[in-house]
């Protein structure tokens, strides 16, 4: 999904360096009252340690979102920093769903979570199936959309929205078009639109991965993290090996803060990517910054420059190193 527009972050890497020059130059007070660590395995049905669940302790009053992560390749995950009050403990593992009470009132806490059998979409995920709804598109309705993703990969956004238009006019419930005219609503900063498009392509078609990612990429342009997480958990479910899901995952993280998961996220769209896409080692210097990382951010920003010496946001990223290198120079 590199033809999806993605959220600039180079203004971001100066704003970075300015709260870190802040936060180390203004500790923050001693005394606080002592918090405490959760921590949490999850397994999935069969036993297996259900790696990249995610994991969230929502407030038991409001349901507000008060802390989140994923599980490591063992299935574990420590939260810490916790109020000691009660939460809800959610967790979500492809479409596997598990909802408890997590009593945190006297202190550190450690929990086992089994998830419930059924349908474990991420192995399925993994196979090379082909859903009814696609079975359903006639071969016309498919050929125009070739035609429209053609056009798109030469940049002629114009010619490959007629070739959706007639898709649609074929066969309204085409998934795939549905998409890919909401991505292209997205590019033209349409977001509402990509949204309408988006999510009737995913009526047409539940188990449209790619679409979840679309999705999930469209809530991020509208600051709705928490739905983009959601939605990206679901979409590399059904698509484990599409590294845009990650990225845009990591966006996600790092609109809430959370630099560090976006970080694991990032790590892991590298490993998928087939060719260099500049823009992961943009995303990975701006969480660095945020975790006063300065060197590694110093050579991811020096990365991307060598990589997109031309692009658009070279000029910040130049700007954002040279601040970085005066910084961590004192």
């Amino acid at each position: 999904m590199a033809r999806i527009s993605i959220i600039a972050v180079t203004a971001l890497l100066l704003s970075s360096l300015s709260q870190a020059q802040q936060q180390f130059n203004h500790p923050p007070a001693h005394g606080a009252p002592e918090l405490s660590s959760f921590s949490v395995t999850v397994s999935k049905a069969n036993g297996d340690p259900a790696e990249n669940a995610r994991v969230e302790l929502r407030d038991i009053v409001t349901g507000q979102l008060v802390t989140s992560g994923y599980t490591n390749a063992s299935g574990a995950l420590e939260l810490s920093g916790i109020q000691p009050t009660t939460y809800i403990l959610e967790v979500t593992h492809g479409l596997s769903e598990f909802k408890e009470k997590a009593d945190m009132r006297m202190g550190d806490r450690i929990m086992a979570v089994r998830l419930p059998g059924g349908n474990d979409s991420e192995d399925a995920g993994n196979t090379h199936t082909v859903s009814v709804a696609q079975f359903k598109v006639p071969s016309k309705a498919r050929s125009e959309y070739k035609k429209a993703d053609e056009a798109l990969h030469k940049g002629k956004k114009e010619e490959c929205a007629k070739h959706l238009a007639k898709a649609l006019d074929i066969y309204a419930n085409f998934a795939e078009a549905l998409t890919l005219r909401g991505i292209l609503n997205l590019d033209s900063q349409n977001p509402d639109k990509a949204v309408a498009d988006i999510e009737s392509a995913l009526k047409a078609d539940p188990t449209y991965g790619f679409a979840y990612i679309a999705l999930g990429a469209t809530y991020n342009t509208l600051s709705r993290f928490d739905d983009a997480l959601r939605t990206l958990e679901r979409g590399v479910s059904f698509s484990p090996n599409a590294w845009q899901g990650y990225f845009e995952m990591a966006k996600a993280q790092i609109g809430k803060g959370e630099f560090q998961l976006a970080l694991r996220q990032l790590n892991k769209a590298q490993s998928l990517v087939r060719e260099a896409y500049p823009s992961i080692h943009l995303m990975k210097a701006h969480a660095l910054l945020a975790l006063k990382q300065y060197p590694d951010a110093m050579n991811e920003l020096q990365t991307f420059l060598s990589e997109a010496p031309n692009d658009a946001r070279s000029s910040d990223a130049r700007q954002a190193l040279e601040q970085v290198k005066a910084f961590a120079a004192k």
